[in-house]
């Protein structure tokens, strides 16, 4: 399931689609005769209800509410935001066009004052709301990270927080935020702070060219209007290049990013343009054109799913689809896609679904929990859509229209921009408020204090799994787990998806060692890199890393659900390795990956089996000696999140080690098959579980294990350097 996927569909001005501002008629003359209008052109803007938008939103909301609750097969319903991209920028470029040939100009500061008015108050009252609910229901250990996606969301740039943080390796196993919804109202507010600029930009530069003294007000709207559509074709097209482009492979910057959205906006603002023209297809072209559309938009929701490269060409799919669906509203005619889309159930739904949009998400994401149900299905997630529809006719009638009818606000901009700045204030506050809260303790006590590299580790493995009580010296804390990490991330030797470069400055351990030992893998061989480094150190021996994210050892073909496509980039890089291994002649590699990989192959237990042993055979004939570090196991549940819901039953967070190791049966085979080879292998779960009471602890003494479910604490690994000297053992240089 996308979880990324939902929009802010409802940037209008008014509670409906009311388009109609013709020029008013100024009478009659002295003579009798009546004066035209001021370059009337009422008739080339939108001017009537429109039904078929507000079911069209009804469909979209629907779309993407379904595909966040697993509704049946309906994955791609993520395209929903599309839908509410083109909608969008058909409403407000025809808006703003309209007051363009009244005015010949444009008021930035009613524009943005009508934004605040329409979308801040209910905004604001569901981040409020998230953020009461998350302190209430989340994990503490979430609250200072879903605080800052308020406070971005308040600003409208929590697109790029998101398109940050979903970049971020470390952040891989994190859930998703309750708020991530905001970015596609992030994106459209972007656009909307630099359309209504490029369009005076351009009524200025207008009249010196075409508005001379002797031009016809007709002459200047139509050079104006034609300018307007060459602006954004050029727009639209370069952002449908970079979509089309980047999406593969740059998936998460091109799925939040305005440069790769831009042109579903524009899209509908062509539209709106051609409205004049296209009001004037005849009724048999237009019924059957909207109800195209509207199969295009249905078929895509079920055509596009996870896998697709999004946006992407994929994309037009929808985009197309709304496009023909509004064009062809813009003519009158019977029997079309209206019969569905204007339906009295459709029109509420479209009516409320701001709301809906807004309310969905945080209770998709918060409400398991405070129901007190651990693994939902669709049955709760619709008693939650329930209650989410209800929020959104509260929120409707009590909010949004009220506010946005209130004379004193719609009248005096002033009021209206001074009304939205309290509330972004106020959420900001609200987010600092929330970053600020403590972590819960249970007591005051304090557990058996570990240094790096002490035996004690091992000493109390077996007695704690039965630890109660999260102790008040536990290191890291629980707020602070996450960047428990080895200092590589910071160095940039832990080598990006998309970076095919092979860094040649992460050394480490003795400079001036006259041996050399290689650490090779992802980050479950990153995460080795404390211990791998003490040990190299102490012995005199240079240490190299060559890592990158999500990159397996083995020589397999596998998909990353990150990219969302096979992940080409790592057997490229991995050539780079090896010449470089071979040019330097290590005298000793430790290779890891973590063994939740999905391999594409007919057979992938056979193929992920092959490929180490080819792996460990390419390393061999680079190295003196090839270490098989075998993967830690994976508790399936974010440990500090865990502990930090139960700071007096920690034992809970405790993890069956059989229901904990990955695939154990063809990780035994792969363990024999690479001692085949003749390369050692180690196998880590006996300092980390223990083994003979089946059970893999969160805390040992005072140390946390795991930063996440399957990533184990720099501090815990620096503490096992002795039990990985024995295993691995670097024999001291000066002794050679």
């Amino acid at each position: 399931m996308r979880l990324t996927s939902a929009t802010a569909p409802f940037t209008d001005d008014a509670p409906t689609i009311q388009l109609a501002t013709a020029s008013k008629d100024p009478g009659p003359r002295p003579d009798g005769s009546r004066t035209p209008p001021r370059h009337r052109r009422g008739g080339a803007r939108p001017g009537h209800w429109r039904p078929d938008i507000e079911g069209l939103r009804a469909l979209a909301v629907g779309a993407v509410i379904a595909a966040h609750i697993g509704f049946f097969h309906s994955e791609g319903g993520f395209v929903g935001v599309d839908v509410f991209f083109v909608i969008s920028g058909f409403l407000i470029t025809s808006l703003l066009l309209r007051e363009l040939d009244k005015t010949d100009t444009i008021s930035l500061t009613g524009f943005y004052a009508r934004r605040a008015v329409r979308l801040l108050p209910a905004a604001s009252i569901v981040l409020a709301a998230t953020l009461a609910a998350a302190w209430l229901w989340l994990p503490r250990t979430r609250l200072e990270s879903i605080a800052i996606d308020a406070a971005a969301a308040a600003l409208n740039v929590v697109n790029l927080r998101l398109a940050r943080e979903g970049t971020d390796y470390l952040n891989a196993d994190a859930a998703p935020s309750p708020l991530q919804h905001f970015w596609s109202l992030a994106v459209e507010e972007q656009f909307y702070l630099l359309w209504p600029l490029m369009l005076l930009a351009i009524a200025m530069a207008a009249r010196p060219l075409w508005g001379g003294h002797f031009a016809s007000a007709g002459h200047l709207a139509r050079r104006r209007t034609a300018a307007v559509a060459v602006v954004l074709v050029c727009i639209g097209a370069a952002s449908f290049f970079l979509s089309a482009t980047r999406s593969g492979p740059d998936p998460i910057w091109s799925y939040f990013g305005i440069h790769t959205r831009a042109w579903e906006l524009a899209a509908g603002a062509v539209v709106a343009i051609a409205a004049g023209r296209l009001k004037r297809l005849p009724s048999w072209a237009a019924a059957p054109l909207s109800w195209a559309g509207l199969v295009l938009v249905v078929a895509s929701v079920f055509l596009i799913d996870e896998r697709t490269t999004f946006p992407g060409t994929a994309a037009v799919l929808p985009v197309a689809g709304t496009a023909l669906v509004i064009a062809a509203g813009c003519a009158p005619h019977r029997f079309g896609a209206t019969m569905l889309l204007g339906l009295a159930p459709a029109q509420y739904v479209g009516k409320i679904s701001y709301g809906l949009y807004l309310w969905h998400w945080p209770l998709v994401m918060i409400g398991p929990a405070m129901l007190g149900i651990a693994e939902p299905r669709l049955r709760d997630y619709l008693v939650l859509m329930a209650a989410a529809f209800l929020l959104a006719v509260a929120t409707f009638h009590l909010v949004e229209n009220p506010i946005r009818m209130r004379r004193a606000l719609v009248q005096v901009p002033s009021r209206a921009l001074a009304m939205g700045g309290g509330l972004i204030a106020a959420a900001l506050a609200l987010s600092i408020l929330a970053s600020l809260q403590p972590m819960p303790t249970a007591s005051n006590e304090e557990a058996t204090d570990i240094t790096a590299g002490d035996a004690t580790v091992w000493e109390l493995l077996e007695e704690s799994s039965d630890v109660d009580t999260v102790p008040a010296n536990l290191t890291p804390p629980l707020a602070e787990a996450r960047l428990d990490q080895p200092v590589l991330y910071d160095d940039g030797c832990v080598v990006e998806r998309h970076d095919l470069a092979v860094p040649e400055h992460c050394w480490y351990g003795d400079p001036d060692g006259g041996k050399t030992v290689v650490l090779f893998g992802d980050s479950h061989a990153a995460q080795w890199f404390p211990a791998v480094d003490q040990i190299a150190e102490a012995s005199g021996w240079r240490l190299l890393v060559m890592t990158k994210a999500a990159c397996s050892v083995p020589d397999v073909r596998e998909y990353d659900p990150k990219i969302l496509r096979e992940y080409t980039e790592c057997p490229e890089w991995k050539d780079g390795v090896y010449d470089l291994l071979d040019e330097i002649e290590p005298d000793a590699v430790v290779a890891a990956t973590f063994d939740r990989k999905e391999v594409l192959a007919d057979d992938p237990d056979q193929a992920w089996i092959d490929g180490w042993v080819d792996s460990v055979e390419r390393l061999q004939e680079s190295a003196g000696e090839v270490y098989y570090l075998a993967d830690n196991p994976d508790l399936g549940h974010d440990v500090p999140e865990c502990l930090a819901a139960n700071p007096e039953d920690a034992s809970s967070c405790v993890g069956d080690l059989a229901e904990s190791v990955i695939e154990p049966e063809r990780r035994q085979a792969v363990l024999e098959a690479v001692a085949e080879t003749g390369a050692h292998v180690v196998d880590p779960v006996p300092w980390i579980c223990d083994v003979d009471g089946g059970t893999c602890p969160g805390i040992v003494g005072n140390l946390l294990v795991y930063r996440d479910s399957n990533h184990l604490t720099a501090t815990f690994i620096a503490a096992l350097a002795l039990q990985l000297a024995a295993a691995v053992p670097l024999e001291p240089a000066s002794s050679q």
